[in-house]
């Protein structure tokens, strides 16, 4: 915007009113206790910038912290990646909480957005991953995917016999996967289609960095958006025989070759990821994901992507 310094205090009406610009949608964040105020012109109802707002105290360190991983992914990572990236504008404050204000490009708000076919926008996200990856690999070291949720669950879930199932097909997987290596990249960790968006055949814009890391588990952004976009079409994924359950296993399994992983191992990833899901959902009273993990682990064969026991 002409006149104002990237990254200077600003009060938000000011800012909105030397723009141009209204607040004309908002959505919760990656964060819980966070806020996202889409921001644009009227007339074309078009988001050209994004406000991150903490409702409370705590929250406000996810805002801080969005900004700083912002700051070193992009200093790492490639133009064409950073094209896609947020950038901080300025500083503001909303009710005596600090709040930033982010770059938005190309972005329309979520409830207008029309996203590509899911293969096509699956192929453009796995492009983009690919790339994030290669710009800003690290040390190698063990796959995380699923520890949390198996300490997790047994914590909570142990001698269960109604559970007793998903318990063991958690540890079944996680024990395959914790026999993997692979180098630590920078993670978004939340994608799904709220936070990204695809035109022409190529990702556009990835917001709401407030869950990611410089240095993570790659596999978390695959599988996370797989089983976002799977939602209660998990077990149908897992099975396999129908074009939408293919396309995300492909897509899944090419997250993995782009890690440099077994792509055998996309069975695994699938049940990790909605195991992460499940009892991060947990924390806060819901089951209804732990409900589909269940669900998904019916759907399992015998030993997925290994012989099964001679009868």
């Amino acid at each position: 915007m002409a006149g104002l310094v990237t990254g200077e205090q600003v009060r938000l009406e000011g800012f909105l009113a030397a723009a141009q610009v209204t607040v004309l949608d908002v959505t919760r964040g990656a964060v819980t206790g966070t806020r996202r105020l889409l921001v644009g012109f009227p007339e074309s109802f078009r988001v050209e910038y994004v406000v991150a707002v903490p409702d409370h105290a705590e929250a406000a360190v996810a805002v801080d912290g969005e900004v700083r991983i912002l700051t070193e992914v992009r200093a790492r990572t490639t133009p064409p990646v950073q094209s896609t990236l947020p950038e901080v504008v300025a500083f503001t404050a909303i009710d005596d909480r600090p709040a930033v204000v982010f770059s938005a490009p190309g972005t329309p708000p979520p409830r207008l957005a029309s996203q590509p076919p899911l293969p096509d926008y699956l192929a453009a996200m796995t492009v983009w991953l690919n790339a994030l990856w290669r710009s800003t690999q690290g040390l190698v070291g063990p796959v995380d995917l699923g520890r949390y949720a198996a300490d997790e669950m047994l914590a909570r879930y142990a001698g269960s016999r109604r559970l007793a199932p998903v318990l063991g097909a958690v540890y079944d997987a996680r024990r395959r996967v914790a026999r993997l290596h692979s180098r630590r990249t920078a993670v978004h960790g939340c994608l799904c289609v709220a936070h990204t968006y695809v035109a022409d055949d190529a990702v556009v814009s990835v917001d709401d960095w407030s869950l990611g890391a410089v240095s993570g588990e790659s596999l978390n952004d695959v599988g996370g958006l797989a089983v976002r976009i799977a939602g209660a079409r998990l077990p149908e994924v897992l099975t396999g025989q129908t074009p939408f359950a293919q396309t995300i296993r492909d897509f899944v399994i090419s997250g993995l070759a782009g890690a440099d992983l077994p792509p055998t191992r996309w069975c695994d990833v699938l049940i990790l990821a909605q195991a992460e899901r499940a009892m991060g959902a947990v924390e806060y009273g819901v089951v209804d994901e732990i409900g589909l993990l269940a669900r998904a682990v019916r759907a399992l064969p015998a030993a997925p992507d290994e012989p099964e026991a001679a009868s």
